[in-house]
């Protein structure tokens, strides 16, 4: 016996309703490929990527908080310069500015908290939240020169 909608002489051809045990097979599948063909590992944490690389750049998220907020003050008139990350990295007159590695440790980190005082930066509004976790990140992943 032929059932009408499925290949039946009088009904055009149509495809069954897929089942449960078809869905419970595909849609894995599918989260799969999708997963592999755009490279995501499914996380979305600050945690530097396998393989040792920076998620954040000194030259393009750090060195541009640094010229926009702190300038003023550390371009390189003596104490602590910002202009560089030889600047950065060098420290200024209260010591090393960054601890590689240890945000926590890291002064420049303290100062922009205001964990230490004088809060940086001084006489002006405090960095955001966002912008001084670019700045712990990037101490973080080892306050690297790119």
């Amino acid at each position: 016996m032929i059932r009408a909608g499925y290949n039946s002489p009088t009904t055009p051809t149509t495809c069954p309703p897929p089942s449960i045990y078809t869905m419970r097979f595909t849609m894995p599948l599918l989260v799969l490929s999708l997963t592999i063909a755009c490279g995501s590992g499914g996380g979305s944490d600050n945690s530097p990527p396998p393989g040792g690389g920076a998620t954040v750049s000194f030259q393009t998220d750090v060195l541009p908080l640094f010229q926009q907020d702190c300038n003023l003050c550390h371009g390189g008139a003596g104490g602590l310069s910002v202009q560089s990350y030889a600047g950065v990295m060098s420290g200024g007159d209260s010591g090393a500015a960054v601890v590689v590695g240890d945000p926590d440790e890291s002064l420049i980190i303290k100062r922009l908290e205001g964990t230490i005082q004088p809060q940086m930066p001084r006489d002006l509004p405090a960095l955001s939240q966002a912008e001084i976790d670019v700045i712990r990140l990037w101490i973080a992943e080892g306050a690297l020169d790119n």
